[in-house]
């Protein structure tokens, strides 16, 4: 586009893009090219001003148009041919979209060719990563294994020695009733041990707020499975500071071999065989925000 230049009085050839450069880029070359000019504007044939964010190929498709520089305005006519302008910009623009879709292409093919290899690598990384946990894991676990052992052995010795304490109990009872006094006597008595019996299940659930009926005094639903894990626990906790067992590191070992594991199941699985690298990539870190649920309580009550 040929331009006469308000301050040297000449011509200057101005090269625009089609489709990159726009009504504002023609602006500021001529606002750069000239240090007089202040005012630039386009106008369409009926007065009405063109936006700075009209791409060329658009102004040219809309016709002659008048440019406006400082206080002089030019008539600025597009050749209306087909072997004119507009059909050099047409035809840009069906290179530019055949350039995208040639663009396309061949990130599909990219995708194609390499996502085999990066899911290789990928599960090669994961594998690496998971020896290496499980190799930390190992005395870990031989120590946690141990321990179980020993709390299961604390926790049934206790549960048999309430058992024993409540046969012990009934036989007393029995031989007061029918050896030593009478019912009519060991009643009351009776009635007082069962009364105090609710009443230590109560302490028992102020002092550990486990979830138990057990606080409903008319209801005496004692659970033994909760007081034999609460046993557990705490057990458990005496062993592993004797023992220097780090519960919180077994504990983030176990989930991230978890995470792992899943990562590589996923990956393996047939419904992600065809998926693009970037967003294989993108699942994969998806399913590492997933907390796991095969972890030891940390809960000591």
């Amino acid at each position: 586009m040929s331009i006469p230049l308000p301050s040297r009085r000449e011509v200057c050839q101005f090269s625009l893009k089609p489709i990159s450069d726009t009504v504002l880029n023609l602006c500021e070359y001529l606002a750069a090219e000239d240090k007089g000019i202040d005012f630039v504007a386009l106008y369409a044939e009926n007065g009405t001003r063109i936006a700075g964010s009209t791409s060329i190929e658009h102004l040219l498709q809309f016709g002659d148009f008048t440019l406006r520089i400082n206080d002089v305005s030019y008539q600025v006519c597009v050749p209306p041919t087909q072997e004119g302008i507009c059909s050099l910009v047409e035809l840009s623009s069906e290179r530019f979209r055949s350039l995208d879709d040639i663009k396309a292409t061949v990130a599909s093919l990219y995708a194609v060719f390499n996502v085999d290899d990066f899911k290789l690598e990928r599960e090669r990384k994961l594998i690496e990563k998971l020896e290496e946990v499980e190799l930390e894991l190992k005395p870990l676990e031989a120590m946690k294994a141990r321990i179980d052992a020993e709390c299961e052995s604390h926790s049934e010795r206790i549960m048999w020695a309430f058992f024993a304490a409540m046969g012990l109990q009934t036989g007393i009872f029995a031989r007061l009733t029918w050896w030593e006094y009478s019912w009519d006597i060991m009643e009351p008595v009776t009635y007082f041990a069962t009364y105090a019996t609710v009443i230590a299940t109560y302490g028992y659930y102020l002092y550990t707020r486990q979830v138990s009926s057990a606080f409903l005094l008319f209801i005496r639903n004692f659970e033994y499975p909760t007081m034999k894990s609460r046993c557990y626990t705490n057990y458990f906790y005496k062993k592993a500071q004797k023992y220097k067992f780090d519960v919180v590191r077994y504990n983030e070992l176990q989930d991230l071999a978890e995470g792992i594991r899943k990562d590589l199941d996923r990956l393996r699985d047939p419904l992600y065989q065809h998926l693009p690298a970037t967003h294989l990539a993108w699942a994969l870190r998806d399913n590492k925000n997933k907390p796991s649920k095969e972890s030891f309580a940390s809960d000591k009550n």
